[in-house]
């Protein structure tokens, strides 16, 4: 599994806190690296309060498209809970229109164009992908529909045969989730979710620690 926030060689809200108390920036002890492997590393993240609206595309399957929708729904309670003051939250997204990230099922139709930033590889169990916008600095692409750009900065899919493994599924759409929270390596740990295999099914620590120092450094890149 892998994270492609830019393809290259290479991203005013005040917080809602306690009365007399202010964010501080989280220490950064138990974190692992995060940036992109780009010349020079970057940092990719989305703006602080964002919403992050994601279109779920489960196909025609009842069944296999539930086992997406609950994937995404744990992955996105866990990431939420792991932040100090909101910095980012998930919402479903009812149509590809309406999304900042697309998740899909890997050899279904994929719901919006990706002709001007297609995947690396289609062999992975799952991948979450980007590119850089040619037209504005520091910001991804957005991809199209019909021609028609659309607010979709991230597409992620996953394998089709994860639907047979229902924990397997949960334990890939954490992981893929992370990417898309702007976390652009891979942990060392295989306690932790971002571990390139995706072994565990909740967040460690140092998982936590991770994206809650990641939203308190100033992006290089923002979808």
């Amino acid at each position: 599994m892998t994270a492609r926030a830019v393809r290259v060689l290479v991203p005013a809200l005040a917080l809602a806190v306690a009365a007399c108390d202010a964010p501080t920036i989280p220490p950064e002890a138990g974190a692992y690296e995060f940036t992109f492997q780009t010349t020079p590393p970057s940092v990719v993240r989305w703006p602080v309060g964002k919403v992050i609206r994601v279109y779920v595309a489960g196909g025609e399957d009842p069944a296999r498209a539930a086992l997406l929708r609950e994937a995404f729904l744990e992955a996105a309670a866990q990431w939420e809970s792991a932040v100090l003051f909101g910095e980012y939250r998930f919402a479903e997204a009812a149509t590809p229109r309406e999304a900042d990230v697309v998740l899909y099922w890997n050899g279904d139709p994929v719901p919006v164009d990706t002709w001007g930033c297609p995947p690396e590889t289609t062999g992975a169990r799952a991948l979450t992908w980007s590119c850089p916008d040619p037209a504005v600095p520091g910001r991804l692409q957005p991809f199209t529909l019909n021609g028609e750009p659309t607010p979709v900065r991230m597409m992620v899919y996953v394998a089709r045969w994860e639907a047979s493994t229902p924990a397997s599924l949960k334990r890939v759409v954490l992981h893929e989730l992370g990417h898309v929270l702007g976390i652009g390596r891979h942990s060392p740990n295989p306690e932790d979710a971002m571990e390139a295999h995706a072994p565990v099914d909740r967040l460690s620590p140092a998982d936590r620690a991770t994206v809650q120092v990641l939203y308190h450094v100033e992006p290089d890149i923002v979808p």
